[in-house]
């Protein structure tokens, strides 16, 4: 305590502008989100590692910060503190800090932390924008951010990209056309690789200029490039008419300054050839830190004032903003104003001057790309301006202008992570302006940027290995195997799950938080037809890390979902059990979503039995956490350590932890001899849409052609999954990998797997005859082995019963009934003794379970409407509707 007295009159102290609700909200965020350093840091005991110590300390100031410029943000105050500022070198430099933030975790009072550095501005203080030094730590982050861009590029993405630009200019006038303009969009989450594959395409021989748009406050990376920014998104404040001059205007700089400058390399380079001269460009415009981009904005912003100052605005009755046009009532066209004479005399001319880049030669046809201008960060230009226009309105108008008789394949490409980037004019209509705009059809978004470019070739990867971080991270978006060549274990962990929740923090209720936990792992299922569904798939995928697959041709549906992505399935398992009430509270969530009809359960408990079996994990695996495993978000340790959520795990102890120390003597010595060499390891549920053995009608046919049933259930292994089988398949509804750590069967591992075969019964009769009927040699399924199999019937919506049977003697078919069967029905402390811990996630299932039974007025409703569709009673008897 005196420690602290001396240091606090080392270092001044300001107050921040917050009240005491604020404060205490700051104490109670950060007291939630360092709960798992506080006991370490309160003990302090002699073995504890100083480097650890002080990564600790640093990341409970550098949290303290955020949430604290979190809150000034909310009260519209000035954000004061750079929370990039709070690092080891600081600590070092000003030893006492370790004694203030000690304190603070002693007392629980964080905001002490944050009043102290307010008083020290000279070493916290965000630098004023005009200021040209940069901190050493700005420098590194900008470094590593760089050399993260420029690794090599892996994957496929790019050439699919650009085959949908060649078919884009292909079908312009083809027989949907004609289209709108020539523009596109790329529109996928955050860390899939879109800045990437921009850049990428300059190794196709497309020239390629891209331009970040990005918020001034997003310090993300590639950088905004200032000149476009500020035109294009901070003059919105200004008359429909005025910003249409502005987007004129600065499409003529770019054209004009692009011929200007690719002439110029066509006279340098001695043989004149396109390809050299396009290379030419690509390498110092595709560089983010080159002088040439820097030169080349530069005379695009003097070529866009002259321009501007040459476009005869409007007279003040002509000018068409939204107020103007509401209150005449009157239909104004949109014709070829003076404004789109500047861009097209540009445009063309440079087609003209520069037609030997542009035009077709030897294996390039006259549809393959030549030149795209790329718009990242295309959020900014989709929010409604103080004047009532959306700037994409005006920007694909003033695109429409130049490229709609042209024939070149030239482009502009909108990035984006959100959806409700829309930069169309499908139909004649009132566009945000007030004008009646001629439309026509817009391209669907692109979103194939592919999956798992880092993975470890899984030969190259020993079964007993593949929960180790290292191999883990490189599943899934590239963005974090980009990040561990460089960041710590704890750096990308705590970066996925700020990701994840939007959030610095994890507010368990927060309905937004709560689902995308949730449905990273479990596989929640979204009903369409929800009024709600639409716009929280939509925000999921521009601010929760979920995938967009495709969208309708329309853009009203968005087919949508989190595919296998291990280390995200590991972040959201950390987040979800970090508080031990949290788990309740996003179950409470999820059973209001359900009750409200959003989220779908399933017929006969699917959604119940994942959210069984996967927390009976999570809470396995952390009762007795060995040492040196990675637990937390903020482990302080090497890669080569493994994930607690991946880390194999004993069937034997499992089953016992799940229904209780007797389950073993409850059936024959042999079923537990059988299985001593067996593990789980599952981490997160993934779904199938097909059967296990679908029937393969061409066998010639590669992409119809199914891994033998040991590489499934390897695969399955080696990325830590579980599988949901689709709705059709018969006899199981999920598979757990089952892996035989056993020497004995050699070193190949694909001998080496079984499965637990699950079925889900939700019902109010009791289903335990049909136990006997599940078997791997179904024609759906077909996982034949030597090894011994689990078949599981969870019958949850009866009355409670745990029966398990396993052949006494040696079968006759060793390949097919070498099976430990369970029966377990009803979710009660009886069947599943673990859960007399967790009362409250009993209670939460229980309640999923029961709700099967009584369906909602509305289910019943649809259910008659679709008479005939099942042969079920709901489908049939009209008369259910009166009882």
């Amino acid at each position: 305590m005196s420690g602290s007295t001396s240091t606090s009159q080392d270092l001044p102290i300001t107050l921040l502008p917050l009240t005491s609700q604020q404060r205490d909200e700051l104490d109670r965020d950060l007291l939630k989100a360092n709960g798992p350093f506080l006991k370490i840091i309160n003990e302090d005991k002699e073995d504890t590692n100083s480097d650890l110590l002080d990564y600790m300390l640093v990341f409970i100031m550098f949290r303290t910060l955020l949430v604290a410029n979190r809150l000034l943000k909310r009260a519209h105050l000035k954000e004061t503190l750079d929370p990039d500022m709070a690092q080891e070198e600081t600590m070092q430099k000003h030893p006492q800090l370790r004694e203030i933030v000690r304190h603070a975790c002693q007392t629980r009072s964080f905001s002490h932390i944050a009043d102290l550095i307010a008083g020290n501005a000279a070493i916290f203080q965000i630098p004023l924008a005009s200021d040209p030094v940069r901190s050493s730590q700005d420098e590194d982050r900008s470094d590593f951010l760089y050399d993260s861009f420029v690794r090599p590029y892996v994957g496929k993405a790019v050439d699919g990209f650009y085959e949908y630009l060649k078919n884009n200019n292909m079908e312009f006038r083809g027989p949907r056309g004609p289209y709108y303009a020539k523009f596109c969009s790329i529109v996928q989450s955050s860390g899939t690789g879109k800045s990437r594959l921009i850049i990428e395409l300059r190794n196709k021989g497309v020239i390629v200029l891209y331009m970040n748009l990005r918020d001034p406050s997003d310090l993300g990376y590639p950088m905004r490039d200032l000149v476009p920014a500020r035109i294009l998104t901070e003059n919105t404040g200004c008359t429909a008419a005025e910003y249409t001059a502005h987007c004129c205007a600065f499409f003529t700089a770019i054209f004009q300054t692009l011929q200007q400058v690719l002439s110029s390399k066509l006279l340098e380079l001695p043989s004149g050839s396109p390809d050299l001269v396009i290379k030419s460009w690509n390498n110092e415009m595709c560089d983010m830190r080159s002088k040439a981009r820097t030169d080349f904005f530069q005379k695009v912003q003097s070529r866009y004032q002259e321009t501007l100052g040459n476009i005869k605005m409007p007279k003040l009755e002509e000018q068409t903003d939204v107020e103007t046009a509401a209150k005449s009532g009157n239909k104004i066209r949109s014709a070829k104003s003076r404004d789109e004479s500047f861009v097209t005399t540009s445009y063309n001319n440079m087609l003209q001057v520069l037609q030997h880049l542009f035009t077709g030669e030897g294996k390039v046809s006259n549809d393959d790309p030549k030149l795209v201008i790329a718009f990242d960060e295309a959020y900014t230009l989709s929010n409604m301006s103080g004047r009532g226009f959306r700037p994409s309105d005006i920007i694909g108008r003033t695109i429409n202008c130049y490229s709609r008789q042209s024939n070149a394949s030239v482009w502009v490409v909108f990035v984006s992570t959100t959806l409700q980037v829309d930069f169309s004019a499908p139909q004649e209509t009132k566009d945000s302006t007030g004008l009646i705009v001629y439309g026509g059809p817009v391209y669907l978004p692109y979103t194939c940027l592919g999956w798992d470019q880092d993975a470890v070739p899984m030969p190259y990867i020993a079964a007993n290995d593949v929960a180790r971080f290292d191999h883990i991270v490189g599943f899934g978006r590239p963005l974090w195997k980009s990040l561990a060549e460089r960041r710590s274990v704890a750096d990308i962990l705590v970066l996925a799950a700020q990701k994840l929740c939007k959030s610095i923090t994890f507010d368990a209720n927060d309905a937004k938080q709560a689902l995308a936990v949730l449905s990273q792992r479990f596989g929640l299922n979204f009903c369409l037809g929800h009024p709600d569904a639409a716009s929280h798939l939509s925000k999921a995928v521009a601010s929760h890390l979920r995938i967009l697959f495709s969208t309708t041709e329309d853009r009203m549906w968005h087919f949508t979902g989190y595919p296998s992505e291990p280390i995200l399935s590991c972040v959201a398992a950390m987040i979800l059990h970090e508080t031990p009430s949290d788990v309740d509270f996003v179950l409470g969530i999820l059973k209001k979503k359900i009750d409200g009809g959003m989220v779908e359960i399933g017929q006969s408990g699917e959604l119940a039995s994942r959210l069984l079996l996967l927390l009976a994990k999570d809470l396995f695996v952390r009762k007795d956490p060995p040492k040196g495993v990675i637990q937390h978000l903020f482990y302080h340790g090497s890669g080569d350590a493994e994930l607690i959520d991946c880390r194999k795990v004993s069937v034997i102890d499992f089953l016992e932890y799940l229904f209780g120390q007797t389950f073993w003597s409850r059936t024959v010595e042999g079923a537990k001899a059988a299985f001593q060499h067996a593990y789980i390891n599952f981490s997160h549920w993934v779904s199938m849409t097909e059967f296990i053995s679908p029937p393969v009608p061409d066998q010639t046919d590669a992409d119809l052609l199914r891994c033998s049933a040991e590489e499934w259930t390897l695969r399955h292994w080696h990325r830590t999954s579980a599988v949901q089988c689709c709705h059709l398949q018969p006899l199981v509804d999920k598979m757990i990998p089952i892996y035989f750590d056993d020497p004995a069967l050699g070193s190949d591992d694909l001998n080496r797997v079984s499965q637990i075969f699950i079925s889900d019964k939700a019902g109010k009769n009791c289903h335990e005859h049909d136990l006997a009927l599940v078997t791997r040699t179904h024609d759906s399924i077909q996982c034949l082995s030597n090894l011994p199999y689990i078949a599981l019937l969870l019958d949850l919506n009866v009355e409670p019963k745990l029966n398990v049977t396993f052949p006494e003697k040696e079968p006759n078919h060793i390949e097919t009934d070498r099976c430990l069967r369970i029966y377990a029905s009803g979710i009660s402390e009886t069947t599943f003794p673990f859960l007399s811990q967790h009362p409250e996630i009993a209670s939460r299932l229980r309640g999923l379970v029961s709700r099967q039974k009584e369906a909602p007025s509305q289910t019943i409703l649809e259910a008659l409407v679709k008479f005939g569709s099942t042969a079920r009673l709901r489908n049939l008897q009209w008369e259910a509707q009166d009882a």
